[in-house]
C-alpha cells in the first residue's frame, strides 16, 4: 500500500468538501425550515455518494484509511460542538446516534474487505447510502404502523422501502458488475436485500450504517460464487436458526429484537469462518446470559451491551486481519474464550468456584483443538499451551479479586481483559513475524 502526492490532494478535497456539504445543509434547512430528518440524511447521501467514488479515486486501501483516520475524529469535533453549529445538519434529530461515526468506519472496513472486486465495495454501500435514506424519509412522512425496537421506534412501511430499494440496487449493480447467471442474480438480490432489511430493523443508535454494508460485503463475498441449491439451502439453514433462537428467547429472558441480533452476529461470524470457529462465541453468549440472570449488573440493557461489544471485538479482528493481510483467527478465538470464563467466574461463587479450573481447561482445549482445525487454512499463528493459559488467567484473575467491578459496563470490561494478552500477542507477530 502506498500514499501518493495526487491522494494527499483528493484527501484534502474530501476533508473539505464534507463540512460544506454541511454548512450548506444546514443554510438550506434553516431558510426553507425542513425536518431535521431531511438534513440528516442529505448529509448521509452526499457522504455516501463522495464513498461511492472511492475506488476510482484511490488504487489501494492506505489513502482510503488515512482519509478516514482524520474525517472520524473530525466528525468527533463537529458533535461536541467545537466547529459552532455545524453539527445541527447531523444532530437535530430526536434520538442519540453515532451514525456518521459508524458509517466512517463501514467505509474502512468495506474497502479493505473487497479486495479488488469494485462490486464488494460499490452495493454496500449504495444500500446504506440509497436504502437506509429511503426508509427513514418514508418512515418519517408516511409512516402509520410503528413498532417499538431498542432506543425508539420503526415503521413497517419504512422496513418495506428498504427491501424494495435494496432488492432492485442489488439486482441492478449486480447486472452491471458481474456475470452472474440470471437465476443466481435473482436469488443472490433477494437474499441481501432480506438480511440488510433484518439488520436495519434490529440495529440501534446509529448501527445500521455499520452492521449493514458489512453484512453486505460479507454475504457478497461468501455466496456471490455459489450455486442456487447452496444459496437456497443457506437461507433455509439462518431460518432456522432464527427460528430456533427465537423459540428459545423466552425461557432466556431475552428479547426478541435481541434474540435476532444474536442469531445474526454469529450467522456473519459463520459467513467468515468455518463451523467451528462459532463454538467460542457462542459459549461466551451463553456464559454472558447465565452471569446476566444469576448476578445481574446495573446495565438497563446487558443483552444489546454484549451484542455491541462483542460486534465490535469482531470487526475490530476482521479490520486487522485484513490491514496486516494474515490470518487473525486464532487471536480472534482467544478472545472470545477469555470473554466467555470472564462471564463464568462471575456466575460460580462459593463451593462452585472449584469448576473454574476445570473450565479453564475445557476452554484452552477447545481453543487449541480449533486452531489446529484451522491449520491447512490459516498458518500465521498458532498460540502455545503457555500462551493461552497466560490468557485465560489474565482475564478471570480480576473477575475473581474485584467481581463488583463488573456490575457496571460490564461486557466492555470483560472482552478489554480478554483483549489484553491476545493484543500483545497480534503486535508481537507483527514486529517480529
Amino acid at each position: 500500500m502506498s500514499l501518493t502526492p495526487a491522494d494527499g490532494i483528493v484527501i484534502a478535497a474530501i476533508l473539505l468538501a464534507i463540512p460544506a456539504l454541511m454548512l450548506l445543509v444546514r443554510v438550506f434547512g434553516r431558510r426553507f425550515d425542513w425536518n431535521p430528518e431531511v438534513s440528516r440524511k442529505l448529509v448521509h447521501v452526499g457522504t455516501g455518494s463522495l464513498a461511492l467514488t472511492f475506488p476510482l479515486l484511490f488504487s489501494n486501501p492506505l489513502p482510503v484509511l488515512v482519509l478516514l483516520a482524520i474525517a472520524i475524529p473530525l466528525m468527533f469535533a463537529i458533535r461536541s460542538g467545537l466547529l459552532g453549529g455545524l453539527g445541527a445538519a447531523l444532530h437535530g434529530v430526536e434520538r442519540q446516534s453515532y451514525g456518521e461515526i459508524y458509517l466512517g468506519l463501514a467505509i474502512a472496513i468495506t474497502f479493505l474487505r473487497a479486495d479488488e472486486q469494485p462490486v464488494l465495495y460499490v452495493l454496500p454501500i449504495l444500500v446504506i447510502t440509497l436504502s437506509d435514506t429511503a426508509a427513514a424519509l418514508v418512515g418519517t412522512a408516511y409512516a402509520r404502523q410503528r413498532f417499538a425496537v431498542e432506543g425508539g421506534a420503526k415503521s413497517i412501511e419504512g422496513v418495506i422501502v428498504f427491501f424494495v430499494v435494496t432488492w432492485l440496487a442489488s439486482l441492478i449493480m449486480l447486472v452491471l458488475m458481474t456475470d452472474a447467471a440470471p437465476l443466481n442474480l435473482v436469488l443472490i438480490s433477494m437474499l441481501l436485500a432480506a438480511f440488510c432489511a433484518l439488520v436495519e430493523v434490529d440495529s440501534w443508535r446509529g448501527l445500521d450504517n455499520l452492521f449493514v454494508p458489512i453484512g453486505a460485503v460479507l454475504l457478497l463475498a461468501r455466496y456471490l460464487g455459489s450455486s442456487p441449491a447452496e444459496l437456497a439451502s443457506s437461507a433455509a439453514v439462518f431460518l432456522l436458526f432464527l427460528g430456533l433462537v427465537l423459540a428459545m428467547a423466552p425461557m432466556l429472558r431475552l428479547p426478541q429484537q435481541a434474540a435476532r441480533a444474536h442469531a445474526i452476529l454469529l450467522f456473519l461470524i459463520l459467513s467468515i469462518v468455518s463451523l467451528h470457529n462459532v463454538i467460542l462465541p457462542a459459549l461466551a453468549i451463553i456464559a454472558h446470559l447465565a452471569a446476566r440472570t444469576l448476578r445481574p449488573c446495573h446495565s438497563e440493557r446487558p443483552d444489546f451491551d454484549l451484542l455491541y461489544v462483542a460486534a465490535m471485538v469482531s470487526l475490530f479482528w476482521m479490520f486487522v486481519g485484513d490491514a496486516v493481510d494474515r490470518s487473525v483467527i486464532s487471536l480472534f478465538n482467544l478472545t472470545f474464550a477469555g470473554a466467555g470464563l470472564g462471564f463464568l467466574v462471575l456466575v460460580l461463587v462459593g463451593f462452585w468456584r472449584l469448576l473454574l479450573v476445570p473450565s479453564m481447561i475445557v476452554a484452552g482445549a477447545i481453543l487449541l483443538w480449533v486452531t489446529e482445525t484451522n491449520l491447512p487454512y490459516s498458518r500465521w499463528f498458532m498460540p502455545s499451551a503457555l500462551e493461552v493459559a497466560v490468557a485465560l488467567s489474565v482475564t478471570v484473575a480480576l473477575p475473581i479479586w474485584r467481581p463488583g467491578w463488573f456490575d457496571s459496563q460490564r461486557s466492555l470490561r470483560i472482552f478489554a481483559l480478554a483483549m489484553l494478552v491476545p493484543l500483545v500477542l497480534c503486535l508481537r507477530g507483527v514486529l517480529m513475524p
